[in-house]
C-alpha cells in the first residue's frame, strides 16, 4: 500500500488541491483512508483503478451522444 497525502495526490494528478476538495464534497473521488477527524490519505493502487474507470473512449462517447 503507497499512501498519497491530499497534496501528493494533487501532484500526482496535476490538479489543484481544491479541485481534489470538491471531488471530495461531491462524493466522486478514491476511496479514502480517514487517518483522523482531518487527515485522509488514498491509496496509489485505488486512485489509478478510479482513475482508470474515468477513461472514455472517443468513439463510443461519440456514437452514445448521436443517439
Amino acid at each position: 500500500m503507497q499512501l498519497m497525502s491530499i497534496d501528493d495526490l494533487a501532484l500526482y494528478m496535476g490538479i489543484s488541491k481544491r479541485t481534489i476538495y470538491k471531488y471530495i464534497a461531491s462524493g466522486d473521488c478514491p476511496p479514502y483512508i480517514k487517518l483522523s477527524k482531518k487527515n485522509i490519505s488514498f491509496d496509489r493502487a485505488d486512485v489509478d483503478a478510479w482513475l482508470a474507470s474515468k477513461k472514455v473512449d472517443p468513439k463510443k462517447e461519440k456514437e452514445r451522444k448521436n443517439r
